[in-house]
This record gives structure tokens, sequence and C-alpha cells, in this order.
């Protein structure tokens, strides 16, 4: 089976996106600190540790993924040659778990020879 990269020219609207979010959702995390502090902390100081902050739970997220794929690929590579029960592992993550259900029943579906959506 072929190796995907994790960084792909091709997702860099992706990566755009999320990078939006994240500087959305630091400010919106700066502005609370202001707000909670009542405008103790200055917005230099909200700012760089909102970023920090919420960055660091992006990088949470996306090394948990990054160590669920792999967890998830033998079952993939199984799914991939045909066996009827994969035998996946679950992981935590409803992203992973929704997308290795799809693959799953995308499988058995063209196994069957079931729907293919026509109609």
């Amino acid at each position: 089976m072929n190796r995907y990269p994790l960084f792909s020219v091709r997702n860099l609207p992706a990566y755009a996106a999320v990078m939006l979010m994240w500087v959305g959702v630091s400010c919106l995390l700066g502005l609370l600190l202001r707000v909670v502090t009542a405008g103790a902390v200055s917005w230099i100081a909200a700012l760089p540790f909102a970023g920090v902050a919420v960055m660091s739970g992006m990088a949470i997220m996306f090394g948990a993924s990054a160590v669920n794929l792999r967890h998830l690929r033998p079952g993939f590579e199984r799914l991939a040659r045909g066996d009827r029960d994969p035998a996946i592992p679950h992981v935590w993550c409803p992203v992973l778990t929704m997308a290795t259900r799809a693959a799953v029943e995308l499988t058995e579906n063209v196994q069957s020879g079931g729907d293919r959506g026509e109609g």
C-alpha cells in the first residue's frame, strides 16, 4: 500500500481555513481573558497567550490524530485487500471513527454490488 504524506500542497486551502480558525478563536480567547480580568491584562499579553493556548490544543489534536491514524493503518490495508472483517480498531476521534465507518460501508457496498447512489 502506498504511503501518503501528512502534508500536501493540495490541502493548502484547508490549512488556511484551520489557520483562520486559529486566529479567530485566539482573538475570542484573548477578548475573554481581557473581560474576565476587567482589562487588567493588556492586549499585548492576552493575544500571544491566547494564540499559544489555542495552538497547543490544536497540536494535541493533530498529534493524537496522527497516532490514531497509525493504529488504523493496518486495518485499512486489510480493508483494501478485500478482507471481510478488517478488524479496524476503535479510536477516540469522532471524525476518524466516522471516516472508518464510511470506508467499511463503501467496501461492503462494492463487494455486495449494492446501491451505488443511482436513481
